[in-house]
């Protein structure tokens, strides 16, 4: 059976768990990032620059839940005359969830994807992106250079969960070779995984087992750029930027 780990969110960890059990996988896991509230200013921010064809793009599903933990009812109200744009397909269906209309989704389901599909069409024009406070900035800095004037809204905010079990347990399954991949589904716990491992084996030790101890696995391009630029070029990249999809893509490496 084939070994793998990841850090997810506290709140999303026993679903990411559960999903790849159910594929046939043996799973360590950890807690990466706890989820706050954004600041009542963002909410504030996103609130005042909603207007009548405006385009409001939602980078997670995250972002749509503290969005509607904060409006409830009046949320789906909120956008009915906006342009709303979806990152992917999770985040389409917590936005239906809430009774928002979504009007497009990017054939990739990525920042990158995003840009590629608003650059020709947001020239001289606003767009609300809602997002995390830590987020890759691929999105916001390709719709400027498309010409949009970017409001960013940072509707939650991402703070390390710290080391626990979970996390030297997987520290100490790479150093001794009983984890098959290692998966990293955002950039910054890429980098909070990275950051961690460097302080507890030393940054020499744990780059090397990093390289030589196991496959590492990014559930998209952005991902896979922060780890090219710590120096681990990812093994595993599916095609589509999906939790399942990058699931997939190391059970077929692994057959």
């Amino acid at each position: 059976m084939t070994v793998i780990g990841f850090t997810r969110p506290l709140s999303r960890l026993d679903d990411a768990v559960k999903e790849a059990r159910d594929m046939g996988f043996d799973v360590m896991a950890a807690p990466s990032l706890e989820i706050l509230p954004g600041d009542d200013a963002e909410f504030e921010k996103f609130q005042s620059s909603l207007a009548d064809g405006i385009t409001v793009v939602f980078g997670s599903g995250t972002a749509a839940e503290e969005c509607n933990k904060r409006f409830g009812e009046s949320f789906p109200t909120m956008l009915q005359s906006c342009n709303v744009i979806s990152i992917g397909p999770n985040t389409t269906k917590v936005l239906t969830s809430f009774g928002v209309r979504v009007d497009s989704v990017p054939a990739d389901f990525s920042s990158y994807g995003l840009v590629d599909m608003l650059k020709g069409d947001v020239s001289g024009k606003k767009v609300v992106v809602v997002r995390s406070d830590s987020g890759s900035d691929v999105l916001s800095d390709g719709l400027k250079d498309a010409g949009a004037e970017v409001i960013d809204v940072a509707s939650y905010k991402l703070k390390k969960a710290g080391m626990g079990n979970g996390l030297l347990h997987m520290f100490y399954s790479i150093k001794r070779k009983r984890m098959d991949c290692m998966a990293f589904t955002s950039p910054m716990s890429a980098q909070s995984f990275f950051d961690d491992i460097r302080e507890f084996f030393g940054a020499e030790v744990a780059d090397q087992y990093m390289r030589g101890n196991v496959k590492v696995a990014a559930i998209g391009r952005p991902t896979a750029m922060k780890l090219e630029s710590m120096g681990r070029k990812p093994d595993i990249v599916p095609e589509r930027t999906t939790f399942h999809d990058m699931l997939e893509a190391i059970k077929g490496a692994f057959e």
